[in-house]
């Protein structure tokens, strides 16, 4: 449960944004852009969350999982040694290496790895994916700070313009 005294509710990230609706509303906008307009795949976008959300230790991001994104529990699993595992495709592990360095290491993404992911993706996508991965690291972040319960949930969606931010 979050420290946020008005901040309660079936989504509790998107209740604990709430409490300045009118930030909540843009901010669900934008992050549901990603989803609502299929700016990226959403397998690609659910595994690069789902890591981030691990290397944050983040379980109340950990606890949502998209429906829709065809992403296996024993994928999630392989997700902590992704780059030892052959569950992934090259497009993937493209993403999957700048989604592990975003939070932290950011400085250390390297030209090489950016150039795989826009051999793969395009500069479009490339574009739609970091803004993504950034997003999913705010998203730990604030849901960190706010101390917003992990509530297990598969949905259509982790957010989407019409609808919470789960």
């Amino acid at each position: 449960m979050t420290w946020l005294e008005g901040a309660h509710g079936e989504h509790p990230f998107d209740a604990a944004l709430g409490l300045r609706p009118d930030l909540r509303d843009l901010y669900r906008a934008f992050y549901g852009k990603l989803w609502d307009d299929h700016l990226a795949p959403a397998a690609l976008l659910e595994l690069c969350r789902l890591r981030v959300a691990q290397l944050h230790d983040c379980e109340a991001e950990l606890a949502v999982r998209h429906a829709g994104a065809g992403v296996s529990e024993a994928r999630v699993a392989a997700l902590a040694d992704w780059a030892a595992s052959d569950r992934f495709d090259e497009a993937e592990r493209a993403a999957l290496a700048v989604a592990e360095k975003m939070p932290w290491r950011h400085h250390e993404i390297t030209d090489a790895e950016y150039a795989e992911l826009h051999a793969r993706l395009g500069e479009r996508g490339v574009v739609a994916l970091t803004v993504a991965i950034a997003l999913f690291d705010a998203n730990c972040r604030l849901r960190l700070a706010l101390d917003t319960e992990a509530v297990p949930a598969e949905v259509a969606a982790p957010a989407s313009g019409a609808g919470p931010i789960h």
